[in-house]
C-alpha cells in the first residue's frame, strides 16, 4: 500500500521531472515546490490558528498577569478562551504528519533513484514506457558541488537548513514584550502551554535536522531546505513576521540610523 499509493507516484513524478530537466537537483527543487503548493490547503488551518492565537495575545497576557501564581486556573481559562475564538491547539498535527510522511517518502525515493545499480529495477517502478531509462544510461546525480546521493561534505546545505528552520519556527511563535516580562516574573517562566511547546520546537527541529544532515543524502537535505524556504514565505503571507517581528524592527532601526 505504501509503495502503491505514496512511494511510486512520488518516484514517477521525480523521474518525469528528471527526464524533463536532465538535472536531479532541479528536479528535487521543482518537486518540492509542487508538493508544497498542493499541500497549501492542508497547512492553512494551522496558519490561521497561529494568527488567531496572536490576535488574542493581549487577553492571554491579562490571564497570565491575573493568575500568574495559579497555573491550573490559568490553563483552564486559557483553554476556554481558545474554545471561544475557535482555536484548536491540535490544528497543526495533520500538517506535521503529512510533512513527515512526505519526508520519509522523498528519502526513500531519492535513495532508490540514486543508489540502484540496475536501471531495470527502476524501470519496473515507472508507469510510462517513454520515461524508462536506457540500460546503458548513467544517472546524473551531481548538483553544484554536491553528489545528491551522499551527505553534503561541507555541510553548507545542512547549516542553511538549520538556520532557515530556526527562523521558520521563530516566525510561528507569537511575540509580545509583555508576555516575555511576565514569563520572567513567574516562577516557571513558561506561562503559555502552547508557547512553551513552540519555544522548545524552535530549538529541537534545527538540532534534529543538523543530525539528519550528517548522514542523509544531500538530495534529501535539499528537499528540506526548499520546503523550509517555502514555509517561511507561506507563513509571512498568511500571518506576517510573527516572532521575528522584533528582529525585523531592529534591522529597520539600524538601517534608518545608518542612513
Amino acid at each position: 500500500m505504501w509503495d502503491t499509493f505514496i512511494l511510486n507516484p512520488i518516484f514517477n513524478l521525480l523521474v518525469s521531472l528528471y527526464q524533463l530537466t536532465g538535472n536531479l537537483g532541479l528536479s528535487i527543487i521543482t518537486f518540492t515546490l509542487l508538493a508544497k503548493s498542493i499541500l497549501i490547503p492542508a497547512t492553512i488551518p494551522a496558519l490561521k490558528m497561529n494568527k488567531k492565537q496572536r490576535e488574542i495575545q493581549p487577553q492571554l497576557e491579562k490571564l497570565k498577569k491575573k493568575y500568574k501564581y495559579d497555573k491550573q486556573k490559568q490553563a483552564e481559562l486559557q483553554m476556554e478562551l481558545f474554545k471561544k475564538h475557535g482555536i484548536n491547539p491540535g490544528a497543526g498535527c495533520v500538517t506535521t504528519i503529512i510533512t513527515f510522511v512526505l519526508l520519509i517518502a522523498v528519502y526513500r525515493t531519492i535513495t532508490t533513484f540514486t543508489t540502484s545499480t540496475d536501471l531495470s529495477l527502476l524501470n519496473d517502478r515507472i508507469y510510462f514506457s517513454s520515461l524508462k531509462f536506457e540500460v546503458e544510461e548513467m544517472l546524473k546525480t551531481g548538483f553544484l558541488y554536491l553528489d545528491l546521493t551522499k551527505p553534503d561534505p561541507y555541510l553548507i546545505v545542512t547549516l542553511l537548513t538549520v538556520g532557515l528552520q530556526f527562523l521558520a519556527s521563530k516566525m510561528m511563535l507569537p511575540y509580545s514584550k509583555m508576555s516575555e516580562k511576565l514569563a520572567k516574573k513567574t516562577p516557571e517562566q513558561a506561562d503559555d502551554m502552547i508557547a512553551s511547546m513552540q519555544k522548545q520546537n524552535m530549538y529541537i527541529m534545527p538540532i534534529m535536522f543538523f543530525v539528519f544532515g550528517l548522514t542523509l543524502p544531500s538530495g534529501v537535505m535539499l528537499y528540506i531546505m526548499i520546503s523550509t524556504i517555502f514555509q517561511i514565505g507561506q507563513t509571512y503571507y498568511f500571518s506576517g513576521w510573527g516572532g521575528l517581528k522584533p528582529w525585523i524592527a531592529k534591522l529597520k532601526f539600524v538601517k534608518t540610523k545608518e542612513g
